[in-house]
């Protein structure tokens, strides 16, 4: 079996689920999406499933975006999982690269935009 063409799980945590849905529908089929609202759902999912990448947007329900960042990037299981930042404000980008993200994307995003980051963080296309 060909493991480059595995099937990559996706953390999505967004507190609006239209943006859940829009982020779910521009990766498109090829992912195992996980859905999270909120810093401790983030969490759950993230340590049950091990995510390949996790999007993550910095205003979530209860705790913000940057302490999901903090206790992913705190936590041994997933230190090393790469975390895509989108936020509408794009004056953190520099801020959440320093506190452990490895690419920020602006909303409002391209969709295909978005789909081909995905792809290039996980080492696709």
């Amino acid at each position: 079996m060909d493991t480059t063409r595995a099937v990559k799980t996706v953390l999505v945590c967004e507190d609006e689920e239209s943006l859940r849905e829009l982020i779910r529908v521009s990766l498109g089929s090829g992912f195992r999406v996980l859905e999270a609202a909120d810093y401790d759902t983030a969490l759950a999912l993230a340590e049950a499933n091990r995510p390949d990448l996790v999007v993550l947007d910095l205003v979530l329900e209860g705790r913000s975006g940057f302490d999901v960042l903090e206790a992913l990037r705190g936590d041994a299981r997933t230190s090393e999982t790469p975390v895509l930042v989108i936020s509408a404000s794009s004056d953190v980008d520099a801020h959440v690269l320093r506190a452990g993200a490895d690419r920020f994307l602006s909303k409002p995003f391209d969709p295909e935009e978005l789909r081909l980051l995905v792809l290039r963080m996980l080492g696709g296309r």
